[in-house]
């Protein structure tokens, strides 16, 4: 199963917005090839740290709802960096506000 991903950088910064989301198709069924977009706030061009921790938060995410598996996000959430782990919406805002 291969991951194809696209980044696509909004133009505004939304703060009541996640600053980083994706939209995945599997056109030919559960287990196969997966295209998908990821949408990042410009924000996140200035913080390649949190980016980067971001962005495989999403991947993971995907990986696991690419195999067919309920719970994505909260599979993703284990296996993150303690830099990001716990950070609410408010939390990011404020860090890079």
């Amino acid at each position: 199963m291969k991951i194809k991903i696209r980044k696509r950088y909004l133009k505004h910064n939304y703060k009541n917005r996640s600053p980083i989301h994706f939209h995945a198709r599997q056109p030919n069924g559960v287990g196969t090839d997966i295209n998908a977009t990821l949408t990042l706030a410009p924000v996140l061009r200035k913080h390649p740290r949190l980016r980067k921790h971001m962005v495989k938060h999403e991947v993971d995410e995907i990986r696991h709802w690419g195999q067919g598996r309920k719970y994505g996000h909260a599979h993703a959430k284990r296996k993150e960096p303690k830099l990001t782990r716990e950070m609410s919406l408010s939390d990011f805002w404020r860090r890079v506000g």
